[in-house]
């Protein structure tokens, strides 16, 4: 975050760089003295050797390729980071730094003489740094599957735009293409379903007009037949 300060002091080239490893490698490496241990690890980095540091969190050799240690991390090491710092960021400007008495502690003279932007630019620069460091951390240890972003529109230009548009009007056209024929399979299927319908009630109505005729035919024989008993009847009574 860029502010009026930092502007005004400008961060010598490298030295992001150089803070960014360091309190990488003591959020790691946890180390009880951090006084010696920054000096152990700036006087390997100065005589160009690599630093090496024996400490309880680290792991055994092997289960890290990727580094030459690599300690688990602390559960609540980082909570109490961020607790530390808060307090540090909530506490008075009026506070004044006690010193320890020892002649060799210069730490609370230099910090006592500077001035109130510069404290401000670095306190607002070692939190920024901080948190870099903390997110680096955490996606060193726990790396999440990178999903693949889509491009911008942006950056497309008017061909790759016109191909996108045919495209679009290419899927649209087959999705209109699709329904018509879907609605056109099922109008024939109604139009089929319907000509059955049409033959079975022809077949019905044809049943019924050979059983009819059937039943007319028997009756017109049952009338022949009692005319004929009749006309016999009649022919007897005229012989008597």
């Amino acid at each position: 975050m860029a502010s009026k300060y930092l502007q005004k002091y400008p961060v010598p080239e490298g030295f992001h760089q150089i803070l960014h490893d360091f309190a990488r490698e003591v959020l790691r490496d946890q180390p009880d003295d951090i006084i010696k241990y920054g000096a152990d690890y700036f006087e390997c980095m100065a005589q160009g050797k690599e630093f090496k540091f024996e400490s309880k969190y680290n792991i055994a050799k092997g289960e890290a390729p990727a580094r030459v240690h690599k300690p688990p991390k602390p559960s609540n090491m980082t909570e109490k980071a961020k607790i530390v710092v808060e307090m540090s960021n909530n506490r008075p400007e009026s506070q004044k730094r006690v010193g320890s008495g020892n002649p060799n502690n210069v730490s609370h003279v230099s910090s006592q003489g500077s001035f109130p932007e510069e404290k401000k630019a670095a306190k607002e620069y070692v939190n920024n740094l901080y948190d870099k460091i903390t997110q680096d951390i955490d996606e060193f240890e726990n790396p999440i599957e990178q999903h693949e972003e889509l491009p911008k529109l942006t950056s497309f230009d008017d061909r790759d735009m016109q191909n996108i548009i045919k495209i679009q009007a290419a899927a649209k056209g087959k999705i209109v293409r699709n329904k018509v024929n879907k609605d056109q399979k099922k109008s024939k299927e109604d139009v089929k379903q319907k000509e059955q319908i049409y033959e079975q009630q022809e077949d019905v109505m044809q049943i019924q007009n050979e059983e009819q005729q059937q039943m007319g035919d028997v009756e017109e024989q049952g009338v022949l037949q009692t005319q004929l008993i009749e006309g016999g009847q009649e022919q007897a009574q005229e012989e008597e």
